[in-house]
């Protein structure tokens, strides 16, 4: 089984982190409102960095990494990611250029 395939109980088992790595994936999911699928990739993610490092045990470092390439860079707490009605709402001169240009 590849931690691709992991799922419930079997997720857990293999890809919870120490007390560190499980409180820095707390905070995560709590600042930047990872849903459970999120929650999931980040932890499988991590187990195969740790996998990759040598390591039986998912840490704090690992979990940062896999967070590093979930969380898109300069997305703070407040800034959710953006729909795209909400980033076309946003260049309006775009929308009506690429209207104009329709058939």
């Amino acid at each position: 089984m590849v931690n691709a395939d992991a799922e419930g109980a079997v997720l857990q088992t293999f890809a919870t982190p120490n007390a560190d790595g499980q409180a820095l994936l707390i905070e995560i999911t709590k600042r930047f409102g990872l849903t459970a699928r999120g929650y999931h990739r980040v932890m499988r993610v991590a187990r195969t960095i740790a996998d990759l490092a040598g390591s039986e045990v998912v840490e704090r470092a690992h979990i940062a990494e896999a967070a590093s390439f979930r969380l898109p860079a300069g997305r703070g707490p407040s800034q959710p990611r953006k729909s795209r009605n909400a980033a076309a709402a946003a260049q309006p001169e775009k929308m009506a250029m690429a209207n104009e240009s329709s058939p």
